[in-house]
């Protein structure tokens, strides 16, 4: 452990700052992309992981995946799509943003024939998009969100937002089969009933497109209506509001059409959406931010979830080492990867080194999963405008360093794409890394892998980035900004979440900015980098709905977690602006947004909330809170104390809110170079608040150290917390062998009232209508 690292770190927050030959880009037509190639390959050697590899994807009844195909600008459209609809593909939908774009079902068997289609550039399969809820006779529920928001003294106003149009785009709306759709008494619940009990209008939505109800079935996605509890959130807030809504789920070119027909068809005044595409871009405006655009020109002001992401996203400018130098440096050692393994065919000239070139060089990145993780990587190079010239691959191997192979790795149960992305046109790579049920920690599935990043035909692209969507994969090296998409388009205002029982700090999963744009939407190199402020509010989240989310406080109605929630708290309290400053079109999206900023209620956080630590006399300890790794949620290390050891280490979390998880199975003892976990004595107190490790006599002495982990709770919501800040004010205290005891508290850095994670605070209704 690096002592004078982590006290240079509190002590003040450090300023960060974010070629050979090339191959050029093959004419051939037909590229798979996105998966397509893997589907393709498994389908046609009858590969058993396919169905598991198709339910990460969007498919129709008959488990055909949905494919984007990128037309050749100089072709005939319509003649090719005739021929592609010959070859079996169905058409769903075509951009009219970027008309060479096309989307629809396409079966397996038929890829092949479809992709010789004189005029098609590239087809890609269309992963799953995401929603951003966080996973963890009826009345009413309680109005958690518009009490939090001050949107109840609004109302009792008037401001009730009364001549105004909200529209969601989510999953569905009524779509939600029996007995998906119940409510807390199992009842069922679909939009008949909420408009019955008032939990929608009684005027009730109007749907300009539901779900795709060829999609549901055995291999495709079951719709949560997630869509309707979002307009519950909505007319809690803003009661006498019209309310429309539109699916986001039946591809990504629809869901761009469907932003742009609520403004033009529905007439809509302020849009809210909770859904990402693992394809957008990072660094510069894909189509869905150009629809968001558009919309908020048109006079819609646009509201978008952050991202669920948390700090979970890795970051870094390119550090080349040649693939020899690799083999040569890492034959032997820790971090050691079989490189040998990887086939010729995607074999790469260099890999990145993580280090950054500071210190002993390190090609492989741990990336750590207890959940299904779905990663995207990307690089600083435009879509689907024939300019992308450099091939990136994510190479994913075991924590033994054995090559798992996405074409067949009988000990991998992941996939990942290795596209030819010269000539798929789209730098972007798909990651799918679940644990595996073999890998037990802390009475949990927890799976070690290890990721080398490779550019294979050395091209120029040099900024490198991947997230982790949505889920609990925790990267060796990570905290990078995690929002990126359309939720950071120019005209959108990026929402983050708070649980509205614990407002002071922004939900740990709330993915924080900024977003840096490197490239027009026409391709070109920016002069100066585009730093976009993201996001720009906060709302609240772990609200009651009638059917959407779980009980999580005991009141009877499940509660709705997630930037999905706090999205569309915030458009509704826009709608109450717009009530008050005189209705529609009396203000312009960009003075909406700037209102519900100048009146937010700040949520100071620190800039680098993976920053906590301790010092009591002789020992320091570091708060991880890589809960994910259960056994490296802490570090301690003791200096120098002579012949002595310490005989107890006690953590107090009783002021600050938490709780410690009793089950001794969550406890866990990583790397050590002192006490193993056969030295360690541990109990919780009765009330859960205290934490105590009692030493073997002479198990912990000088300068020795340790990794720990067990699962800390905040009680009022039950959930594990994960960033180290949430820490803030956790008494230690320390007991050596011969009586001395020192105590210290956890420190942070200082927080700002604006900032990345929370912008510049809770959106405060009443202030902002007055």
């Amino acid at each position: 452990m690096d002592v004078s690292r982590l006290v240079g770190a509190l002590a003040a927050p450090a300023l960060c700052l974010l070629v050979s030959a090339m191959t050029p880009a093959s004419a051939e037509a037909g590229a798979l992309a996105s998966g397509l190639q893997e589907l393709s390959s498994s389908y046609d050697r009858g590969d058993p992981h396919l169905a598991a590899q198709l339910a990460l994807h969007i498919t129709n009844r008959s488990g055909d995946p949905m494919v984007l195909i990128h037309l050749e600008p100089s072709t005939d459209a319509s003649v090719v799509l005739r021929q592609l609809a010959a070859a079996g593909f169905h058409l769903t939908t075509r951009s009219t943003i970027n008309p060479v774009l096309v989307e629809g079902y396409l079966p397996l068997a038929a890829v092949h024939r479809a992709a010789a289609v004189e005029g098609v550039r590239a087809m890609h399969a269309q992963q799953r998009p995401v929603k951003r809820a966080a996973l963890l006779p009826v009345l009413p529920p309680v109005k958690q969100g518009a009490v939090f928001e001050k949107a109840e003294i609004a109302n009792a106003r008037g401001i009730t937002g009364k001549g105004i149009r909200i529209a969601a785009l989510s999953d569905s709306f009524d779509a939600c089969p029996d007995p998906d759709c119940t409510d807390i008494n199992g009842n069922p619940d679909h939009a008949a009933e909420d408009i019955r009990d008032g939990a929608l209008p009684k005027s009730g939505v109007t749907v300009l497109q539901e779900f795709n109800p060829n999609a549901p079935g055995n291999q495709g996605v079951i719709p949560t209506d997630e869509g309707r509890a979002i307009l519950q959130l909505v007319h809690d807030i803003a009661p006498d509001a019209k309310l429309g809504f539109a699916s986001a789920f039946n591809g990504e070119l629809s869901f761009a059409e469907n932003i742009l027909a609520l403004r033009a068809q529905f007439n809509a005044d302020v849009i809210c959406d909770d859904v990402g595409y693992s394809d957008e871009p990072m660094y510069s405006d894909g189509i869905l931010a150009q629809a968001v655009d558009i919309v908020t020109e048109a006079g819609a002001a646009y509201f978008s979830s952050a991202g669920n992401n948390g700090l979970e996203a890795y970051e870094s400018i390119y550090h080349p080492i040649s693939f020899a130098k690799a083999r040569e440096l890492f034959a032997h050692g820790p971090g050691h990867v079989h490189l040998e393994q990887i086939p010729a065919a995607i074999r790469p000239q260099t890999v990145h080194n993580f280090n950054d070139g500071n210190g002993p060089a390190s090609i492989t990145q741990r990336f750590t999963t207890t959940f299904n993780q779905g990663v995207t990587f990307q690089w600083d190079e435009p879509f689907f405008l024939g300019l992308v010239k450099t091939r990136y691959i994510v190479y994913v191997f075991d924590k033994d360093g054995n090559f798992l192979d996405p074409k067949g790795s009988k000990n991998f149960p992941g996939f990942y794409t290795t596209d030819n992305t010269l000539v798929t046109d789209e730098p972007n790579q798909f990651l799918f890394l679940p644990p595996r049920p073999k890998d037990v920690v802390g009475g949990a599935n927890v799976t070690d892998y290890q990721l080398v990043i490779g550019n294979v035909n050395g091209g120029p692209a040099r900024h490198i980035k991947y997230i982790n969507i949505n889920g609990l994969g925790v990267s060796e090296r990570q905290n990078a900004p995690s929002t990126w998409g359309h939720p950071a388009a120019r005209g959108a205002l990026g929402v983050a979440a708070q649980y509205w029982a614990i407002p002071q700090f922004p939900e740990d999963f709330s993915s924080p900015g900024p977003v840096t744009i490197l490239l027009d939407t026409e391709g070109h190199r920016l002069n100066e980098p585009e730093v976009r402020f993201t996001p720009q509010i906060t709302a609240a989240d772990g609200v009651d709905t009638t059917f959407f989310g779980f009980d999580s406080d005991g009141d009877g109605y499940p509660n709705f977690f997630g930037t999905s929630a706090a999205a569309p708290n915030a458009a509704a309290v826009a709608a109450l602006v717009l009530q008050a400053a005189g209705g529609p079109g009396s203000l312009a999206p960009r003075r909406v947004y700037q209102r519900l900023e100048e009146t937010a209620t700040p949520v100071p956080v620190a800039p680098r909330r993976w920053v906590a630590g301790a010092f009591a006399g002789p020992l320091m300890l570091s708060v991880n809170a890589d809960w994910t790794r259960f056994d490296r949620d802490f570090s301690v290390e003791v200096e120098n104390i002579g012949d002595h050891s310490v005989a107890s280490l006690t953590l107090d979390v009783s002021g600050i809110g938490l709780d410690f998880n009793p089950n001794p199975n969550r406890f866990s003892v990583g790397a050590s170079n002192g006490p193993q976990i056969g030295d360690i004595t541990h109990t919780v107190s009765p009330d859960d608040t205290q934490f105590t490790m009692t030493f073997k006599r002479g198990s912990f002495t000088s300068h020795e150290s340790f990794e720990f982990g067990l699962s800390v709770f905040a009680p009022i919501q039950g959930s594990t917390q994960e960033d180290p800040d949430r820490f803030r004010g956790m008494k230690i205290t320390v007991r050596l062998d011969d009586g001395r005891i020192f105590a210290a508290r956890v420190i942070t850095l200082p927080r700002l009232r604006i900032n990345d994670f929370a912008g510049f605070g809770l959106v405060n209704a009443d202030a902002a209508t007055r």
